[in-house]
C-alpha cells in the first residue's frame, strides 16, 4: 500500500488587501481567509493511507509573492513593489484504527501544528501593510474514515478514498494592529472527500474537494483605523469557499512516480463587514506546477512539490512555492 497518510495540509498565504486612491475615499475593509487551508499541501496518492495506526508527517514550505490582485485579476495600483514571503513548517499527527466498521471504512483523526514566518516589505511610495512575524499558526484537527482499496481480479488497487470533517481552531499568533498574522482569529469548519484512482498500472489520478466556512472575528486586525459605511468595523467574516487539490502522476522507475500537481480555490460568497456584504471581495486561484513522489519504504514516502498561480483575484499572487513533505509510521 501506498504510505500517503490522512489530511496533510499546508499554509498558503491568502488575504484580500482591499485599497483604493484618498479621491475615491476610505478604502474597505480587509478580511482574510484563513492561513491555514490546504492549497496544494496534499499531492500524489492522496487517496491512500499507509498501515493502521499512528503516523508523523513533517512538511516545510517556502512562498514568494510579489503581486496583490484587484477584483479584476490586475495589480492593486494602492500597492508599491509588494514583496511578501511565507515559511510553514508543519508537523501532523494521524491515526487510522486496524478495526473496520461496515463496507472496509477505518475510523480516525488528524492534528496540524504549523509554525508560520511572514516576512512583508513594501515599497516606499504605495500602502504597506505590517507583518506579525514568526509564531503559531492555526491548529487543525478533525476526526476521518478512511476506506479500503477497491482491488481488480488481479489484485491491484484501483480506487481508494478518505473523507474527513475538520475543525481549523484560532490558535494562532495574533496582533490586531498587524495586518498579515500567522493566526486568523476565527473558528473555520472544513470538511474534505479525497480519493486516488488508478486507471492502469503505474498511472495515478488523485483530487481533493474541499469545503468552508469562516466564523466571525470578532477583533479585525488593521495596522490602520478600518471603517465602514460610516462605522468603526467591530468585525468581519471570510466568505465562503470551495476548492480541489489535484494530481496526476506516472511511475517512471519503481516506487518513483512524477508529474503534475495543482489547486483551483474559488471563494462563492462575498466577505461581510459589521454584518453587511462587501462587493467585489471574492478570492480565486490557480497553482498548478511539477512534482514528484518517492515511495521510500511501505512506512515512509517523501514528495517534492512546487507550484505558480496564475487566475488570481482579491489576493495576493504567488511568484512560486516549493514544499518538501516527509510520512513516516510510528507504530
Amino acid at each position: 500500500m501506498r504510505p500517503t497518510l490522512t489530511l496533510p495540509a499546508c499554509l498558503a498565504l491568502s488575504f484580500v488587501a482591499l485599497a483604493s486612491n484618498a479621491a475615491d475615499g476610505p478604502p474597505p475593509p480587509s478580511v482574510a481567509q484563513p492561513s491555514g487551508i490546504n492549497l496544494g499541501g496534499t499531492s500524489f496518492y492522496d487517496g491512500f493511507a499507509g498501515p493502521p495506526g499512528l503516523s508523523h508527517q513533517t512538511y516545510l514550505k517556502f512562498s514568494t509573492a510579489s503581486s496583490i490582485r484587484n477584483n479584476a485579476g490586475k495589480n492593486n495600483s494602492a500597492f508599491d513593489d509588494p514583496k511578501i514571503n511565507v515559511i510553514t513548517l508543519i508537523n501532523q499527527l494521524s491515526y487510522y484504527s486496524p478495526n473496520s466498521i461496515g463496507g472496509g471504512a477505518h475510523l480516525g483523526w488528524s492534528l496540524l501544528v504549523p509554525i508560520v514566518s511572514l516576512d512583508g516589505d513594501f515599497g516606499d511610495n504605495g500602502v504597506k501593510l505590517q507583518d506579525n512575524a514568526t509564531g503559531l499558526g492555526d491548529v487543525t484537527f478533525g476526526p476521518q474514515v478512511q476506506f479500503d482499496p477497491i482491488v481488480d481480479a488481479h489484485g491491484r488497487p484501483v480506487f481508494v478514498q478518505r473523507i474527513a470533517l475538520d475543525t481549523i481552531f484560532p490558535t494562532g499568533k495574533y496582533d490586531k494592529h498587524k495586518d498579515l498574522n500567522p493566526g486568523s482569529n476565527a473558528y473555520s469548519i472544513n470538511p474534505y472527500w479525497a480519493a486516488t484512482w488508478m486507471p492502469v498500472a503505474g498511472w495515478e489520478v488523485s483530487w481533493r474537494l474541499h469545503y468552508l466556512y469562516n466564523f466571525k472575528n470578532d477583533d479585525p486586525a488593521s495596522s490602520s483605523a478600518q471603517v465602514y459605511e460610516g462605522r468603526p468595523v467591530r468585525d468581519t467574516q471570510a466568505g465562503q469557499s470551495a476548492w480541489a487539490n489535484f494530481t496526476a502522476s506516472y511511475e517512471v522507475v519503481p516506487n518513483v512516480s512524477v508529474g503534475i500537481n495543482g489547486y483551483y480555490f474559488r471563494q462563492i460568497s462575498d466577505d461581510e463587514a459589521n454584518g453587511s456584504r462587501l462587493r467585489d471581495s471574492r478570492e480565486k486561484v490557480l497553482g498548478i506546477g511539477p512534482g514528484l513522489f518517492w515511495r521510500v519504504s511501505d512506512r515512509q514516502g517523501f514528495w517534492l512539490n512546487t507550484y505558480k498561480e496564475t487566475e488570481v483575484q482579491n489576493r495576493s499572487r504567488v511568484d512560486y512555492a516549493v514544499q518538501l513533505r516527509y510520512v513516516h509510521q510510528l507504530f
